[in-house]
């Protein structure tokens, strides 16, 4: 049932306009997944090894810009998405301490009119779960329990940690923070370590029917916004999710935790001790949390490549430049990363090619995440900044709302640049 029916299968033939390649994907997040129905819908035969037992995608809310919207209408899929998202009207930048708004950006439908696509949020096991699905309907091979111990660049291999070893035309790295594709294949000579920031996030949700309850944050789900309340080494961005049937909230904060670790249980009253200064309606969502996720911020340092000396390795998402949350573009990025590799591997004709491909797929991507990952560091100091005279500048700046907006999501220049960007073309 898993497999494409003949007519399916055909059409993937007429749609084909490359010699299919053995494509092997380390790792079924969703950067590798998408990257997956990207390659398949050309025509290849894809392989997706991730480590865990099932597809269990932790976490909460996550936001898709236009950007990556882009990218799935392509794939002609983002219709299995609508009865999953929502669409908020509005960006708000909030002072930490009474909620007041500094800056705004129009989403809803300001994005559409201005890029072709939404902007919307989506619970993160729904996004990988429709992902998943679409790339099995296409005949992707999902193996799970296939937790990677090393890649030879050179035999184009991968070898697992029970002793299987699986042969590919191309490997592609999509395996996270702490990848070992990267460190195995392709910048084998030191060892890449996450770049820790000082501070952690919580996450964390609250049921629609406790909020509702409360008239004083029942408003919060029917006034779609995401709001992001701003202060001093602290902000909390929140949203509904789930089509209204959840509220989203990610708090950073300073603090410690693993790098690369997902699910590990934070203290809620350490939790909610860190925003006790914040607005009563923080401190009012805070009391409704039962529970909550923290994990710690790092991001990579700037790798010297992306595709290994062999040209037969390479690297998307999280694994060549994972990056700060600051500007909701992690995942986005790696769905780029798949169309532009997608388009790139389609133009070879020959496996000869592969490694001139993946060098044009690394001169289109590198300089753009680079770019991206500053953002967000950027994005992290604007923010986080000390009550005083540069935060007063601050929230002068970002309510002229002109070309040098601190607030880059409502910097035009910068907006047209992140949003309207065609992995497909660019």
């Amino acid at each position: 049932p898993n497999k494409p029916s003949i007519i399916q299968f055909r059409t993937l033939q007429q749609k084909m306009t490359a010699t299919p390649f053995n494509i092997i994907i380390c790792g079924g997040g969703i950067g590798g997944i998408a990257a997956a129905i990207g390659l398949r819908k050309k025509g290849h035969n894809v392989t997706i090894l991730e480590g865990s037992s099932a597809l269990n995608e932790v976490g909460a809310g996550i936001q898709m810009p236009p950007n990556s919207v882009r990218v799935l209408k392509e794939y002609g899929i983002f219709d299995k998405f609508l009865p999953y998202i929502t669409r908020p009207q509005n960006i708000c930048l909030r002072r930490y301490d009474n909620g007041n708004i500094l800056s705004m950006t129009p989403l809803d439908p300001e994005m559409t009119k201005s890029y072709g696509n939404p902007y919307v949020l989506i619970h993160r096991a729904d996004y990988q779960r429709i992902l998943y699905e679409s790339a099995v309907e296409l005949g992707v091979d999902y193996k799970v329990n296939s937790r990677i111990s090393s890649v030879d660049q050179e035999a184009v291999t991968v070898t697992l940690v029970d002793g299987t070893v699986h042969h590919a035309d191309f490997i592609v790295g999509a395996d996270g923070i702490r990848s070992k594709v990267r460190d195995t294949a392709v910048v084998p000579e030191e060892k890449v370590l996450p770049v820790k920031s000082s501070n952690c996030a919580y996450r964390a949700t609250i049921p629609k029917e406790v909020m509702l309850a409360d008239p004083e944050v029942a408003y919060l789900m029917s006034d779609v916004n995401s709001n992001c309340w701003i202060g001093y080494r602290r902000h909390v961005m929140a949203y509904p999710i789930r089509n209204g049937e959840l509220y989203n909230m990610v708090l950073c904060h300073p603090g410690e935790a693993t790098v690369g670790v997902w699910n590990e249980p934070g203290n809620l009253e350490e939790m909610r001790n860190h925003y006790k200064n914040f607005d009563p309606v923080v401190v009012k969502l805070l009391s409704k949390v039962q529970s909550v996720l923290k994990w710690v911020l790092a991001d990579l340092p700037t790798l010297p490549r992306f595709v290994s000396e062999s040209g037969k390795v390479v690297l998307i998402g999280d694994a060549a430049h994972a990056m700060l949350p600051y500007l909701a573009q992690g995942a986005a990025q790696a769905i780029e990363d798949g169309a532009t590799l997608a388009d790139e591997i389609s133009k070879c004709s020959s496996t000869k090619e592969i490694p001139q491909a993946l060098q044009n797929y690394q001169k289109r991507r590198k300089r753009r995440v680079q770019a991206v990952q500053a953002g967000a560091q950027n994005n992290g100091k604007v923010w986080h900044l000390p009550d005083g005279e540069e935060q007063e500048e601050r929230d002068a700046k970002m309510k002229k709302r002109d070309d040098n907006n601190p607030d880059q999501w409502s910097d035009i220049e910068y907006q047209r640049w992140l949003f309207g960007w065609n992995a497909f073309t660019d």
